[in-house]
């Protein structure tokens, strides 16, 4: 908040937009060291959406509800299996971190926004760091996070639909049927109106868990365990798993929280963009005690027979009413994600373009060509990677460590640039930049490393399904 008042302060008499060209994205985009206010003139969408879309209808309640929606999603589902790997202790440790980083670094995400006038997303924000080649790297990192979660989405869609059809019918197609109704939907132009829609996914999504967590305390057994005889859960505090092992389930706690990159396009359809610290906090503190709570009974029920995802926990009639009401959920998500990605690309495309707003053939074609060809690749992906907890550790290192803290954090130390030793309070802050900076690296290259290596590993055993098959 100080930056904030240290930039309103200093920017009493504001340039014109594009007087520095050294950080402009296009020429009036983003000026430098420009405290972006609500006024209408700074936004990258219009209020009254001149004669076209209307993107800006988000008020605080549909703002909240989107947030949860983005990241209360398949993460969920991995919770309680990584808790199982590495003990509920260390676990319950890991998720307070994940989520504290995360709600920090998307405030700094929101203060960067705030502070240079046209920003719309982590990749305006690199450009305005480190120039076309930062920006150029970040897009395609960017659109591969999305990709590879809205495939996640896929691949937990299709599982539900094939256990509501008693196993009948090939995978590959359930995969297809989620995408082609996340590709519809997803091309539905606004979150303002995707709001109403978002809404009934995350009840349908939260319901489905709440069932399983209600439902793995009043079975006789946990649905992997041995249907007959003694058996014992094996409930651990503390784990003790391998490198890699540990390292995977560290990443799917964190894929949890990994959607926060996608919150600062959801300023931009905000009609009040300074309401979403408020909106952030309620979110993001409810997302974390759902995690908590649903992943510690769910273990404790479970132990070391936990499934994934975690929706299989309670079996028979139970399993099937809880995918069967989770389908609108992981469908809602995986649209959110593809709309995300897909007016990233419109953004890009038509910015300072007429066509931006306007119900035009290029806009429309500009638009519907970004939401499906963003679903045919993550259909692709799907099937190429066709298990859960591998694709969710893919995600959170590869994707959601540079995007959701090491940007944010450079971002952190571009806010500060010139004063980092300047003592005190900023040099704390800086420091912590820093280090969440090399750590945030360690885990996107030590976690790819170790997922793809998991990955070959379970091909070569015979343990997962093939690629493209209708296992």
């Amino acid at each position: 908040m100080n930056d904030l008042k240290m930039a309103t302060e200093s920017a009493s008499e504001k340039p014109e937009l594009g007087t520095s060209p050294e950080h402009s994205i296009r020429q009036g985009d983003i000026a430098t060291s420009v405290l972006a206010t609500d006024d209408d003139d700074r936004e990258v969408f219009k209020a009254d959406g001149e004669g076209g879309a209307q993107f800006r209808a988000l008020g605080l309640f549909r703002t909240v509800i989107v947030l949860v929606k983005l990241c209360f999603a398949t993460g969920v589902l991995s919770i309680p299996s990584a808790l199982g790997v590495v003990g509920y202790g260390p676990g319950l440790i890991l998720l307070a971190l994940w989520s504290a980083l995360t709600i920090y670094y998307s405030y700094v995400a929101y203060q960067f926004r705030m502070r240079f006038a046209g920003v719309h997303n982590i990749v305006d924000a690199a450009m305005v760091m480190g120039g076309p080649i930062a920006r150029e790297a970040t897009s395609a990192l960017f659109l591969l996070t999305w990709i590879l979660c809205t495939g996640s989405g896929f691949i937990g869609l299709s599982q539900g639909l094939k256990i509501l059809a008693n196993g009948r019918g090939c995978t590959i197609v359930w995969t297809l049927v989620a995408a082609i109704a996340t590709g519809v939907l997803a091309s539905i132009r606004t979150l303002g109106k995707l709001a109403i829609l978002t809404w009934i996914g995350f009840a349908s999504i939260f319901t489905a868990v709440f069932i399983v967590v209600v439902g793995v305390t009043t079975v006789d057994r946990p649905a992997a365990a041995p249907p007959t005889g003694p058996y014992e859960l094996n409930v651990l505090a503390v784990g003790h798993p391998t490198f890699v092992a540990g390292l995977v389930a560290t990443l799917n706690l964190f894929s949890g929280f990994g959607s926060t990159s996608t919150f600062m396009p959801v300023i931009a359809e905000m009609k009040v963009p300074r309401q979403f610290p408020k909106a952030l906090f309620i979110s993001q503190g409810f997302l974390v005690a759902c995690y908590m709570s649903f992943g510690m009974v769910i273990y404790m029920y479970c132990g070391q027979y936990i499934t994934s995802p975690s929706l299989a926990n309670a079996g028979g009639t139970l399993e099937k009413i809880a995918y069967g009401i989770s389908i609108p959920g992981f469908m809602m998500t995986s649209t959110l994600w593809v709309h995300v990605a897909a007016k990233f690309l419109l953004v890009r495309i038509l910015r300072d373009s007429p066509h931006l707003q306007a119900n035009s053939v290029v806009h429309w074609a500009t638009w519907l060509a970004s939401t499906v060809g963003l679903t045919v690749l993550s259909f692709i992906l799907a099937e190429a990677i066709p298990f859960f907890n591998y694709i969710l550790g893919l995600i959170g290192s590869l994707c959601c460590s540079p995007t959701c803290l090491v940007i944010p954090a450079f971002m952190g130390l571009y806010l500060h640039k010139g004063r980092w030793f300047s003592g005190g309070g900023v040099t704390a802050i800086c420091t912590l930049h820093g280090i969440t900076i090399v750590g945030g690296s360690f885990m996107a290259i030590a976690g790819t490393y170790t997922t793809i290596q998991s990955i070959v590993d379970a091909y070569a055993a015979g343990g997962v399904a093939g690629a493209f098959t209708c296992g």
